[in-house]
């Protein structure tokens, strides 16, 4: 409410101004009285105007004083700036070098530290060479004083080898089994079988040998030492090297090893002419079980003798030890071939065995096989890439098919001179 009035009395001291030189007399008075009347009750009622002036006046002399005061500094600030910035920057140089200076004395200790680390990795490498050399010595003087040491074993051991080389030819000549006599087929074959055994250090007994309708020589053996393993485990070795038809098959009977040998020329012959009964009746219960078993049965005693009457019969064709030339040709021998279970080893002479193998397969066997690697694979068990043996199997291949007259084919290799 007060601002209000204050302008109503302001408005009617300007009306009372403006409008008492037109008044008259009486008027003119009253319309002045009422403007001051109206101009002191808005003096009075309204804020000191003149204290609000000499406020305002003084203000702005403080404002002046202020303007003046910023306008020295401001003229001194640059100074100012320039003393502040020389003083941060001598700070700043201050702790420069100080960093430096100590970047300096660390610089001096890492080599200081590395100088201290190299002079002991020195001393480190020197003692590990000084130990590694005592060490050699040591080592050197170990293997020498071990070497003498062997040599004076192992002179000790020829010597001792040489005295029992001695002593085993001297026990073998008392110890030297009585080989069956005679020239029959199945004399020389069991023969034959018992000198293999004996260089292998089997002695065996000789008890007894017969022969079998179904083309088989079968010896009784009774190894010295050992029973039926002792032979057993070269059957591989008798197979080969005595060129059978199959690998030979063993039962202990009676207090002996009774072993089935089926050679070649027992397989090309025709079969024995045992329709009836043996041609000798003292061997009519002792004739062995045809094409034995993995476990033969409790089979009668073969006796000694041979078959004497058997080899006077007119039907009767003598058997022949095979002749010591190798038959190089593929003819018609070859058809009754029977493959061995083992596979032949492709060093040494070349056997007959071997020559039979390739022409069976090379000619008469169904279907023929003429692929080198699979007769190499066949009969000497190697494979491309299997090294000397497989190389060695392929010579001999080679070498047997020319020998028969057959230019095996081969690839060319040629080398390249860059």
């Amino acid at each position: 409410m007060k601002r209000p009035l204050e302008y109503f009395l302001a408005s009617l001291n300007i009306a009372a101004a403006v409008a008492y030189p037109a008044l008259d007399g009486q008027y003119s008075l009253v319309c002045r009285v009422l403007g001051v009347s109206c101009g002191l009750l808005y003096w009075k009622i309204s804020p000191n105007i003149f204290e609000a002036i000499n406020k305002l006046s003084s203000r702005r002399d403080e404002l002046k004083k202020s303007v003046k005061r910023l306008n020295s500094e401001l003229d001194i600030l640059p100074r100012k700036i320039e003393d502040l910035t020389q003083s941060k920057q001598q700070e700043l140089d201050g702790r420069e070098s100080a960093i430096v200076t100590r970047e300096k004395e660390l610089e001096k200790q890492i080599e200081a530290a590395n100088k201290v680390l190299a002079e002991r990795e020195q001393e480190l490498a020197q003692s590990v060479d000084d130990a590694n050399s005592e060490l050699e010595k040591d080592k050197q003087k170990f293997l020498e004083e071990t070497d003498e040491a062997i040599a004076q074993y192992q002179s000790k051991i020829d010597l001792l080898e040489s005295e029992i080389d001695e002593l085993r030819s001297l026990l073998a000549q008392y110890e030297a089994p009585a080989l069956p006599e005679g020239s029959s087929f199945e004399i020389i074959l069991v023969r034959h079988c018992m000198e293999l055994l004996l260089n292998k250090r089997v002695v065996c007994e000789f008890k007894g040998v017969a022969l079998d309708p179904d083309g088989y020589v079968v010896a009784r053996l009774k190894p010295q030492d050992g029973g039926q393993k002792a032979i057993e485990k070269w059957a591989n070795y008798l197979h080969i090297e005595m060129e059978l038809a199959e690998a030979p098959k063993f039962a202990t009977l009676r207090g002996a090893v009774q072993i089935w040998l089926k050679p070649q020329e027992m397989v090309r012959l025709p079969s024995l002419p045992f329709d009836g009964e043996p041609p000798n009746p003292s061997l009519r219960e002792a004739a062995p079980t045809p094409n034995p078993p993995s476990n033969p049965p409790n089979l009668r005693v073969i006796k000694t003798e041979s078959y004497d009457n058997f080899a006077q019969s007119p039907v009767q064709q003598p058997f022949t030890p095979s002749s010591s030339q190798p038959n190089k040709e593929f003819d018609e021998r070859l058809m009754g071939f029977v493959e061995p279970r083992a596979k032949l080893p492709p060093y040494g002479a070349i056997r007959q065995m071997e020559r039979d193998w390739v022409g069976f397969l090379w000619c008469f066997y169904e279907p023929v096989v003429r692929n080198q690697k699979a007769i190499i694979l066949r009969v000497w068990g190697y494979k491309s890439g299997d090294g000397d043996g497989f190389q060695s199997a392929r010579s001999r291949l080679h070498q047997i098919l020319k020998d028969a007259g057959i230019t095996p084919k081969t690839r060319e290799r040629t080398v390249s001179n860059e």
